[in-house]
């Protein structure tokens, strides 16, 4: 029995030599590795139990840009140290910062399914010289990241695939707060993703990254399907998004004004109200240009001019309140619907943090046509809008009906501003009438 434990305490010891002998050369083999990749690294601390390996003060380069860390943990699988096939466990990286960027306090935890140090060191290499990966094989790994920028955190967490040819996510869910809201009450955005594929390269100094994902989700709003395009050059983000038959829009954002220009074509107009979380008054396939400025990642001020086909007016039955009033023939299964079906609606629509003006509103309904503008509290979700119906038939159309319609965007009441003049339209209306 005593042989045995003295066996036993004699196994350890070797193997406890031969651990401590395996950390110090892996202490060496990664000082080199920092060394030769021109990697920044103030000390190196090792330990045994876990095995970790600790970074301190960690700077590199990467296609022209710093990269800074306060701390880099490796922690190693202690079984594979002692095969001497090293595989790591989990990888953390603590407060970084990136040259040029707002995003600051960068901390992130990535845990790969297998990293071999073969692996390691390719990272290594296409981290400090742009190269390329030249994995062995694609690598697995779960993550998790946190980042600040002007009072607002993003927090991210999903599963990810790094190979040759890109990055490929899966199962991605984000959330962005703001400390101040974006506009109206609005402080933050929920992002979920089932899957993206991320691609980037360099073309006249100008970084292009593109993502292709599928069922993504801004706010509970689904994009099914479509591609992000990014060109990022010293002063200004070029993009374009590009949605299976959710239309397109293109954008540039300029960095040192903080002004966004964009224009979209063909997209659901109910979506994108829905996502930044304003009524819906709307429906149909819309046309947008305008611009937006932006002071401390809020939206201070913007216009845009819109156009939508083919759509609805939601919540209130224009065609009812016509026909009750003025004399036209319609189609009285049109009657039940609570939606106004229209051929076009034009508008200017002006915001700021609290408030969205609709200026020179236009609608063009098969009976009538209206003109007029409004108000929609962003924050309250109160309409006040005020309107002029004309009948488009050629003998009605010098009636007119004023409207004004207030309260909940969702459930609007309305009354008829000016009953008497109605009635002598229609008195003079009957009389040049039967005067022929």
């Amino acid at each position: 029995m005593k042989k045995k434990i003295i066996w036993l305490i004699a196994l350890l010891c070797v193997g406890l030599c031969f651990l401590f002998w395996q950390k110090s050369r892996l202490t060496a083999q990664l000082s080199a590795q920092l060394a030769q990749h021109h990697i920044q690294v103030a000390k190196v601390e090792s330990q045994l139990f876990p095995t970790q390996l600790s970074l301190h003060q960690v700077k590199f380069q990467q296609k022209a840009r710093w990269f800074f860390f306060e701390k880099i943990v490796l922690e190693f699988n202690p079984i594979t140290l002692l095969s001497g096939q090293l595989t790591l466990n989990e990888l953390q990286l603590h407060n970084g910062k990136m040259a040029g960027s707002q995003w600051q306090g960068l901390n992130v935890s990535l845990t790969p399914s297998a990293l071999a140090w073969q692996d390691i060191s390719h990272l290594f290499n296409a981290l400090s010289q742009n190269a390329s990966l030249n994995l062995t094989s694609p690598l697995q790994m779960a993550f998790s990241a946190r980042a600040t920028r002007n009072e607002s955190q993003l927090h991210l967490q999903g599963n990810l695939q790094l190979s040759n040819n890109g990055l490929t996510f899966q199962q991605i869910a984000g959330l962005w707060q703001f400390e101040q809201p974006l506009y109206g009450d609005v402080n933050t955005v929920v992002l979920q993703l089932a899957q993206g594929n991320l691609h980037s390269e360099t073309q006249n100094q100008t970084q292009h990254y593109q993502l292709d994902f599928t069922d993504l989700s801004i706010n509970q709003i689904p994009f099914s399907q479509g591609k992000i395009l990014l060109k990022f050059q010293p002063h200004f983000i070029n993009g374009n998004l590009a949605l299976l038959s959710q239309g397109n829009m293109n954008f540039q954002f300029n960095q040192e004004s903080q002004r966004l220009q964009f224009s979209a074509q063909n997209i659901a107009i109910e979506q994108w109200l829905a996502l930044l979380k304003l009524p819906v008054l709307a429906t149909g396939q819309a046309q947008l240009k305008g611009e937006m400025e932006l002071v401390a990642q809020k939206i201070k001020k913007g216009q845009a001019s819109l156009q939508i086909t083919n759509g609805k007016a939601k919540n209130v039955n224009l065609l009812a309140i016509v026909a009750q009033r003025l004399p036209i023939n319609y189609d009285t299964e049109r009657l039940q619907n609570m939606d106004s079906p229209f051929e076009l609606l034009s508008t200017q629509l002006i915001w700021d943090q609290q408030t969205m003006q609709w200026q020179n509103l236009q609608l063009h309904d098969a009976y009538f046509q209206l003109a007029g503008e409004g108000t929609v509290d962003q924050v309250s979700q109160q309409c006040d809008f005020r309107v002029n119906l004309n009948l488009r038939e050629k003998k009605y159309q010098q009636i007119q009906l004023p409207l004004h319609f207030f309260g909940d965007c969702y459930s609007p009441q309305y009354h008829i501003e000016s009953t008497q003049g109605l009635k002598k339209q229609l008195k003079a209306l009957l009389k040049q009438h039967f005067s022929h």
